[in-house]
């Protein structure tokens, strides 16, 4: 895209007379640059700022609510389904990724630990004898509570009464 602006930059100066020019020795020609005019420099600003909002609109777009699985035994594989299975995401939660991993404790016993975004959200103790599924709809209750409610602090915190001069 750039260089077809520059390209056509490189056109117009060789079509419009300038006052200034600069000349640049290269090993095979001599290149003669002409100053663009007031009213070229200010398209090309205008065609700058374009690509900028484009640019910053791209970043916006992001991929949310990616669960990422990483247990490491049939149970924790079976907590991982389950949770999976059950897991809805809040209308209005945003910029989040779960992380499901799976400690080793004692003996069959392992601890499962869900985190967003590094911020641990649930912990329990998971052995392969005991309801799995139940344990999931817990964690998938307790995540669900958190994303509800860390939206809520966030709206609250950018609300007028917490905005200020920083005078105090």
């Amino acid at each position: 895209m750039k260089l077809i602006y520059t390209i056509l930059l490189l056109l117009i100066l060789a079509l419009t007379g300038a006052a200034q020019t600069d000349t640049i020795r290269s090993k095979r020609d001599t290149i003669k640059l002409k100053k663009a005019p007031a009213s070229l420099q200010k398209l090309i600003e205008e065609i700058t700022a374009e690509e900028t909002k484009k640019a910053s609109a791209d970043a916006d777009i992001e991929i949310d609510g990616l669960l990422f699985d990483e247990t490491k035994t049939k149970s924790g594989r079976d907590f991982y389904d389950s949770f999976y299975n059950a897991w809805e995401a809040p209308a209005n939660a945003k910029n989040f990724s779960i992380f499901i991993s799976e400690k080793p404790y004692r003996l069959t016993t392992t601890l499962i630990e869900i985190k967003i975004n590094e911020t641990t959200v649930f912990q329990s103790f998971l052995q392969p004898r005991n309801d799995v599924e139940q344990l999931a709809e817990q964690a998938v209750s307790q995540t669900q509570l958190y994303l509800a409610n860390y939206e809520e602090l966030l709206r609250q915190m950018e609300g007028e009464d917490q905005s200020g001069s920083g005078i105090f």
